[in-house]
């Protein structure tokens, strides 16, 4: 009995951890994890501006492919009824070569009934045009506020210029509305000029005041009249623009960027007037039948959530990040095609 006591005694006591050590414990995992979810996000962004830049590497790729068939670009305007407005982008011409021919051929059936075009076409949600690191902040559904749709997060460049749409032959970027575009017209190199770059789907925002950078503010013509070389605004007329458009004396827009198969320009189209994620609200002059931007004048620059600049697909179909402290007149000759000057680093 007494031998067994004596052994008993001899064992180890069993003790849990103190609230002390659980605590320190806590505190240990919640700095690895403070540490760690940087790099996690670091990476994930990483996956998803690479992806950006493969949809935007197979959008100059399927814009080279109908140049090599037709010998030219495909024009950003095909009027389906019977209003000006009323009309379908370049996207839409591209399809075939986006593995989306089913949608193609279901609009070549219907091209001359806009309702139709309008309702099924334009409502078709396709991942080609859209950016994984801006899903987050974007609309989907069947027109929920009207002139609108699934959204799209890249557009074609119009070039430099202050003027929207109905520019006509004064476009100097290599897609254009109503006038035929070469690669032979691109006499600044493919290599260096601008054809596509990212944008950013509009808020939805109702009521009295818009959402920046996410949606279109109206500010008149007056400012943009007042710009004495249309093809390159100096940063003092930009700046004045953007000041008005703060305040958007005429209204604003929020379905920019919704409505990939629309030709309006916000839609389908930017402009390389004004930096990347330029710091200024994107702003239009007159506003307009359908929403963003299917008029005159408007500063459309590209946007994205990619941290520091944009990525923008070249004419010769190279694929490169621009940041948004690239100089203006850099940035502004790289979306113009034939003004015939050197391109400096960017």
């Amino acid at each position: 009995m007494k031998s067994h006591l004596r052994d008993s005694a001899r064992l180890p006591s069993r003790r849990g951890f103190t609230l002390i050590e659980l605590l320190v414990v806590i505190a240990i995992i919640a700095v690895l994890v403070a540490l760690l979810l940087p790099a996690v996000q670091q990476a994930r962004e990483s996956a998803r501006r690479s992806d950006c830049k493969n949809k935007l590497k197979q959008l100059g790729i399927a814009i080279h492919n109908i140049h090599e068939t037709t010998n030219k670009f495909p024009r950003n305007y095909i009027q389906v009824g019977t209003n000006a407005w009323e009309a379908l982008s370049a996207n839409y011409t591209i399809l075939p070569y986006l593995d989306s021919v089913t949608a193609f051929e279901a609009a070549q059936d219907n091209l001359s009934n806009w309702s139709w075009i309008y309702n099924n076409t334009m409502n078709i949600s396709l991942s080609a045009f859209r950016c994984p690191s801006a899903l987050d902040g974007s609309r989907r559904g069947t027109h929920p506020q009207g002139w609108d749709g699934p959204g799209t997060n890249y557009a074609w460049s119009t070039g430099s210029s202050v003027e929207t749409v109905w520019a006509g032959t004064r476009f100097n970027g290599i897609i254009a509305y109503s006038v035929d575009r070469k690669m032979a017209d691109v006499t600044d190199g493919l290599s260096n000029t601008i054809l596509a770059s990212e944008i950013l789907s509009g808020s939805g925002q109702t009521g009295t005041s818009g959402k920046y950078p996410y949606d279109i503010f109206y500010t008149g013509n007056g400012l943009f009249n007042a710009v004495v070389n249309k093809d390159f605004p100096t940063r003092a007329e930009l700046n004045a623009i953007g000041s008005a458009a703060r305040t958007s004396p005429i209204g604003f827009r929020s379905n920019n960027g919704t409505m990939w198969a629309w030709y309006a320009a916000a839609q389908s189209t930017f402009t390389t007037a004004a930096p990347p994620n330029w710091e200024w609200p994107t702003a239009g002059g007159d506003c307009c039948p359908g929403g963003a931007h299917d008029w005159g004048f408007g500063i459309i620059p590209a946007r994205s959530m990619h941290s520091g600049g944009v990525n923008a697909v070249m004419g010769d179909g190279a694929v490169r990040f621009i940041g948004d402290s690239v100089d203006l007149v850099t940035y502004q000759r790289l979306g113009n095609r034939n003004d015939g000057e050197p391109i400096g680093e960017f």
